[in-house]
C-alpha cells in the first residue's frame, strides 16, 4: 500500500478487496481508495458523476472507491496499529438549513491481514460505533452526520505475518470484527483517536 495527497485528495494505492458506503460504493476489488476535499458549498447536480470525473482527472482510471469531504487534507489523521491503518477526516460544524451541527466524518480502514466476509462487513459497524463514542466523549449530542461514509479494505497478497498478532490472525483470515475481538479493539482505538484528533485540530 502507498498513499499520498494530490490536488487536495487523499489517494491510497494498492490491490484491495473493499466495501464502501460512499458514492459509487458497494463491494469490489479496487486499485485505489480516495477521499477528495470539496468546498463547503459543494452541491453538484450529480455527485456520483462528479466522483467519476474527478477520479479521471486524478488519473485513477482503474477500479476505485471515492469519498468526498469538506475537511482540508491538512487535518487528515493517519493512524497505524499493527496491521491496521486508519485514514480519517472529521468535521461537524458545516452549516446546514436542516441542522445546526452537520458535517462529514469519513473513515477508511486498511488491513494488511486478510478479512473474512463477516469481518469485512462487520468492521463498518465497529467503526461506526467507535465514531459515535468519540463524539459522545467530546460532548456532542449526536452520533454522526448525514453524509458520513466508511470504507473497509484489506490488501490482497500482502504477505502479512506478524509474530505479535494472535495465532488465528497470522496467515489465515481474520474471522470477525466485533468490538470485543482483537481486530475490533484496534478499530475502536484508531477511530476514536482519529476522530477526536481531527476535530480538535479544527477547533471542534
Amino acid at each position: 500500500m502507498h498513499y499520498y495527497v494530490k490536488n487536495s485528495t487523499l489517494i491510497i494505492k494498492g490491490n484491495f478487496e473493499a466495501v464502501s458506503t460512499g458514492l459509487n460504493g458497494g463491494r469490489a476489488r479496487v486499485k485505489y481508495l480516495a477521499n477528495k476535499q470539496v468546498p463547503r458549498t459543494f452541491n453538484p447536480p450529480d455527485p456520483r458523476e462528479f466522483v467519476k470525473e474527478e477520479a479521471l482527472k486524478l488519473g485513477l482510471e482503474e477500479a476505485h472507491f471515492g469519498l468526498l469531504t469538506a475537511v482540508k487534507m491538512e487535518y487528515l489523521q493517519v493512524i497505524e496499529n499493527d496491521y491496521l491503518t486508519a485514514f480519517i477526516t472529521a468535521g461537524v460544524s458545516n452549516g446546514s438549513e436542516f441542522r445546526t451541527k452537520v458535517g462529514t466524518i469519513n473513515i477508511i480502514l486498511v488491513s494488511k491481514a486478510k478479512l473474512s466476509e463477516t469481518a469485512l462487513l462487520g468492521a463498518r459497524i465497529t467503526a461506526t460505533e467507535a465514531k459515535g463514542l468519540a463524539l459522545l466523549e467530546k460532548g456532542y449530542t449526536f452520533l454522526g452526520t448525514n453524509t458520513d461514509a466508511v470504507i473497509v479494505a484489506y490488501e490482497i497478497d500482502s504477505g502479512f505475518d506478524s509474530e505479535s498478532s494472535p495465532k488465528n490472525e497470522r496467515k489465515q483470515e481474520i474471522p470477525y470484527a466485533g468490538s470485543s475481538t482483537d481486530f475490533g479493539k484496534k478499530i475502536t482505538e484508531v477511530v476514536i483517536k482519529g476522530v477526536k484528533a481531527g476535530l480538535e485540530l479544527r477547533g471542534e
